[in-house]
Order: structure tokens, then sequence, then C-alpha cells
């Protein structure tokens, strides 16, 4: 009996015993061994597909010895997996945390932006202002020069006044 891999089917005895036309005692004889040689055919291949374990050898193989090999090994990962599960789970928490101080940060972050920017605008328009004193500054301090000079004219008028109003009086005496 091979490992065919065909599914069962009906023996060829048992198709020629159906087509043929029988007489009723023979046809139940043929259809009783038809049933035995049917349920003999599923117990062969129930048997053939059956695999029987090998013995184990007093000594040990070497691929006995490499499996005990592999076994340490796929211990030796799991517990090594079991440890990093519990560092993923620690590093978890810790970003948890990270993420949550973040929020805070960005709390405390935002009111200060705008403050900096209201800083920012108050900076610009003190400038500006600065900008503007000193053109008036300057402007005035042209004006000033100007006032002094025209006040230096004035003044030297009235003392050339006061000598020709002096000398017309003392003359006239």
């Amino acid at each position: 009996m091979g490992t065919n891999e065909e599914q069962p089917g009906p023996c060829p005895a048992f198709t020629r015993l159906q087509a043929s036309p029988r007489p009723p005692a023979q046809g139940k004889r043929r259809l009783g061994i038809a049933v035995v040689l049917v349920a003999l055919a599923i117990s062969a291949q129930g048997f053939a597909q059956t695999k029987r374990a090998p013995r184990p050898s007093p000594t040990p193989e070497p691929a006995a010895i490499e499996l005990g090999a592999v076994t340490a090994e796929l211990k030796e990962a799991r517990n090594d997996i079991a440890a990093l599960r519990g560092e993923i789970a620690a590093l978890d928490s810790r970003l948890s945390a990270l993420e949550a101080l973040g929020t805070d940060i960005k709390g405390i972050a935002e009111p200060m932006r705008e403050e900096v920017r209201g800083l920012y605008v108050e900076t610009s328009n003190v400038r500006s202002e600065i900008a503007r004193l000193e053109d008036t500054n300057k402007a005035n301090t042209d004006a000033l020069g100007k006032s002094r000079y025209v006040l230096t004219l004035l003044l030297v008028a009235t003392a050339v006044l006061q000598l020709v109003v002096l000398a017309v009086l003392l003359r006239s005496r």
C-alpha cells in the first residue's frame, strides 16, 4: 500500500457490479462482497496514513544534542523577550511622563511667547519714539543755534544803537 494522495472512490469491482444486470440472489451476494471490499479499502488507506513514532535510541544522537541546545536558546530568547517587554513598559511610562511635561511646558511657553511679542511691539514703538525725539532734538538744537546767532546780532545791534544814542546825547550837550 503506497502513499497515494487520491481520494478513495468506489472500487472498480463495485462499479461493475452496479452496471451489470444480475439475478436477485446473486446481486445481494455481490453487493455484500463489494461492501466488504470497500470497508477493507477504507481501513487499509487509514492504516497506511498513520505513522509510527521512531523508538528512542539508547545513545544520544547529535540531533538530540542540537535539539537541547536549540531548546536552551529558545528559553534564553523567551527570557530576553520578557526583559525587553519590561523595559518597553518602563520606557512607555517615561514617554508618557515626558509627553505630560511637554504639555506643561507648552502651557507655560504660550503665554511667554505672547509676552515676548508684546515686548517686541513695545520695543519697536520705543525705538520709533526715540528716533522721533532725536529728530526733534536735532531740529531744536538747530533752532537754538540760529536763535543764539540772531540774539548775538541783536545784542550787537543794541550795543551799537546805545553807542549812537550816547554819542548823539554827548554831542548835543
